[in-house]
């Protein structure tokens, strides 16, 4: 175990008292100079002249949440019909929002 300790630090003591070479140059591309993406950008879509989140908002939150299944199939019964009963109002928010 010693000998190999002594064999790593003369390996080691070699390998720094060697000459160091001379720094890298990286060629650079000709060009212009100005950077190109990669990938051709994806436009916005227009913005909608009616916003439908709010159709069945509170049946579509309680299927978004994280919340236990077996939690969710009770409140789904509550929010049906609420959100039916409420229909018209977010239909007619949907124009506003």
């Amino acid at each position: 175990m010693i000998a190999q300790i002594a064999i790593a630090s003369a390996a080691y003591a070699a390998l720094a008292a060697a000459p160091q070479s001379e720094p890298l140059v990286v060629a650079q591309a000709k060009g212009s100079g100005e950077l190109q993406p990669r990938y051709e950008p994806v436009q916005e879509e227009p913005k909608s002249w009616y916003n439908s989140s709010y159709i069945f908002g509170l049946t579509s939150s309680v299927a978004r949440s994280t919340m236990v299944p077996a939690a969710k199939a009770p409140l789904f019964l509550l929010t049906v019909p609420l959100d039916i009963v409420l229909l018209p109002f977010a239909a007619i928010g949907g124009l506003f929002g």
